[in-house]
């Protein structure tokens, strides 16, 4: 008898972790994410070739040159969550607003639309789960 009632609890309490995760999961993993804030890049069509329009705080320098984070969606178990990429780009001219960039070597993945990142919650690396909090994108 001691036995059926410690697996009935066990039951219950496993029941009711795995509904608390399917009502609650999806706020807390949204707390964990980054937030950011975005805007989409624009292209500008010159005589030789497109060059991209981002705002200035978009683009980003380190020790192997300039580069842009772009938000990316994947899916997780049917629900959709956003990511960040890091693009390599070839900074060409600045304003007081924009940056104007095509991308350097090979990189792909900065076209008209893309939504690229423009101010973070903290430190960004590769594959960083982001929360988009506002911005155009």
């Amino acid at each position: 008898m001691k036995i059926k009632r410690t697996v009935t609890i066990i039951s219950c309490a496993f029941i009711a972790v795995i509904s608390f995760f399917n009502i609650f999961g999806g706020v807390i993993r949204q707390s964990l994410y980054v937030p950011v804030t975005t805007a989409e890049v624009e292209m500008q069509y010159g005589t030789f070739a497109a060059r991209r329009v981002v705002p200035n705080e978009a683009v980003h320098e380190d020790m192997f040159g300039s580069y842009v984070w772009i938000i990316c969606e994947a899916d997780d178990i049917g629900k959709p969550y956003f990511y960040v990429t890091k693009v390599s780009v070839e900074l060409l001219e600045r304003d007081d607003i924009n940056a104007y960039v095509r991308t350097a070597g090979m990189t792909q993945g900065l076209y008209e639309g893309t939504v690229v990142v423009i101010t973070s919650g903290s430190e960004l690396e590769d594959k960083t789960k982001v929360r988009i909090v506002g911005g155009e994108g």
